[in-house]
Order: structure tokens, then C-alpha cells, then sequence
């Protein structure tokens, strides 16, 4: 596991590296259960949306790290 996304109503799901990279080196992840959890690519960013409960979480694009 790499990642682990946990929603406030207690669903989660976990993501995984699949091997492959791209020509920078960076892994690609996969979702463990696609049931649990939708992502959204929009214009101001990556959206995770619980399907138990609906609540949504963003990570807007202009955030730097």
C-alpha cells in the first residue's frame, strides 16, 4: 500500500503502486475497491467522493507542495 484514503464515515480504501512508471520515475497507484470511493478529475482539482456517504474532499490544483 501507498496510500490510504479514510472518509469521515469510516469507509476506506487503500491505493497500491503498480509498477509501472513514467519517464520521470513516478509510480503509477491503482484503488484497491473502486466501489468505495469515485475520483473526479476537475478544473480546480482532484476530487474524492465517498460512496457510502457522498462527502466530498478536494485537492485544488493551485496547491503547491
Amino acid at each position: 500500500m501507498k496510500l490510504l484514503f479514510q472518509c469521515d464515515c469510516g469507509n476506506q480504501t487503500n491505493f497500491f503502486a503498480i509498477g509501472d512508471t513514467d519517464e520521470l520515475g513516478r509510480e503509477t497507484l491503482e484503488v484497491e475497491d473502486d466501489e468505495r470511493l469515485r475520483i473526479v478529475f476537475g478544473e480546480t482539482g482532484l476530487m474524492f467522493i465517498c460512496n457510502f456517504c457522498k462527502q466530498t474532499y478536494i485537492i485544488d490544483k493551485n496547491v503547491t507542495g
